[in-house]
């Protein structure tokens, strides 16, 4: 009786063993709180995360990194280290830049996924991994849209599974893998859905989105949160997985900056359900993305990621600084480019107040127009010839 009384025990106690394994560290399972990551600019040393950290004046879940097919795991280690020890998940976004996804289906890089599985599995703790993120586009060389046409919705799909078949070949259980679309298709052939490795393969899915505002030759505009990501999101729904926001962030060109990241958290919490964390971009790179590109933008983040929905502030107009075209306090070659796009007519604005505001700080001559005299003083006065303009 005793012995049958044990071995039920120990049946029970797996029984529970199990119930609990599918839990993640992250604790998502069964808390709404959103999860708050980003991309910190620069590789996530235990400095700079200490000091995103600091700005942003809350703890990161989650800490990006990006890394391509050369990179071994003894690099990313200090890394992976630095998230462990700062009771974060470390998600590393995996760039085959070497190889394209039917290089992938044939085997050519499994000695190097098989070395990095083994060597993650060794390390044993949650790592996320992105891998051929953002495939409905046409920029990178993994992707269905990719000029050339050598990668379709299958090879794609082969090139997903046979990674992740290597990793859990080695053991390497504590990955989890997610499946990135980017918020828009673009590209011939490419879609949401259709490379879409299956749910055995997937934990999660992610949607990487930006507000470029005018900033880009190809066309860009200010949007709005939902004109970014509702298209894609109302796709990702269909499927049984948690939504991450891998990578987001916003221009401050265009528009309020500081208005949307409070407007877009609150849209976040209260519209879009399935999203569960939400991962900055934060680098001042095709444009200044920071959460501290401004003054205004660093206190709305802060007061976004504080953990509720606030109400939007109409945010007083800053004073003109003649010449600062982009609002950050510099003077620089931005400005000039965003002059020459004025006077060319192919500058974008939300509001007539936008484009006055504009053109006051432009009008560097005072004479009420904003025209190429105006252009010649701003490139003399970046490049040190005056030093100080005429208003």
């Amino acid at each position: 009786m005793v012995k049958r009384i044990l071995i039920s025990l120990i049946v029970f106690s797996m029984f529970l063993a199990i119930i609990y394994i599918p839990t993640q560290s992250m604790g998502i399972t069964g808390s709404n709180e959103l999860k708050i990551g980003a991309w910190v600019g620069t590789q996530p040393t235990q400095a700079e995360v200490k000091r995103f950290q600091e700005l942003q004046q809350r703890k990161l879940d989650i800490i990006h990194q990006f890394v391509n097919f050369s990179t071994e795991f003894s690099w990313i280690r200090p890394y992976a280290d630095t998230a462990h020890n700062n009771g974060s998940v470390l998600m590393i976004t995996w760039e085959p830049w070497e190889y394209n996804t039917v290089d992938i289906s044939n085997g050519r890089a499994d000695s190097y996924i098989t070395r990095m599985a083994s060597n993650m599995k060794d390390y044993g703790r949650e790592i996320w991994i992105r891998p051929l993120h953002e495939a409905n586009g046409d920029w990178y060389p993994w992707a269905v849209g990719y000029p050339g046409r050598i990668n379709t919705n299958q090879t794609y799909i082969t090139a997903f599974r046979r990674i992740v078949d290597i990793f859990r070949q080695q053991g390497a259980h504590n990955v989890k893998w997610v499946y990135t679309i980017n918020h828009s298709n673009v590209g011939q052939g490419t879609s949401f859905l259709n490379f879409y490795p299956g749910d055995n393969y997937v934990d999660y899915t992610s949607i990487d989105g930006y507000n470029w505002g005018p900033t880009q030759d190809w066309g860009s505009v200010w949007q709005t949160f939902d004109e970014i990501f509702l298209e894609s999101y109302n796709a990702l729904i269909t499927i049984d997985k948690p939504i991450i926001l891998g990578e987001w962030a916003s221009s401050e060109i265009g528009g309020d900056k500081a208005r949307w990241i409070t407007e877009s958290f609150n849209t976040l919490r209260t519209s879009y359900p399935r999203i569960f964390a939400s991962v900055w971009f934060s680098e001042n790179k095709e444009t200044d993305w920071r959460i501290d590109s401004s003054n205004a933008s660093l206190q709305a983040y802060r007061n976004a990621v504080a953990g509720s929905v606030t109400p939007p502030t109409t945010s007083t107009p800053p004073l003109v600084k003649h010449g600062d075209l982009n609002y950050d306090d510099q003077i620089d070659s931005t400005d000039y480019i965003l002059l020459k796009r004025y006077i060319l007519g192919i500058a974008i604005f939300n509001t007539r107040d936008e484009e006055n505001r504009f053109k006051t700080s432009a009008d560097l001559n005072g004479d009420g127009q904003v025209d190429s005299t105006d252009a010649v003083l701003l490139r003399r006065y970046i490049l040190n010839i005056i030093d100080k303009l005429p208003v």
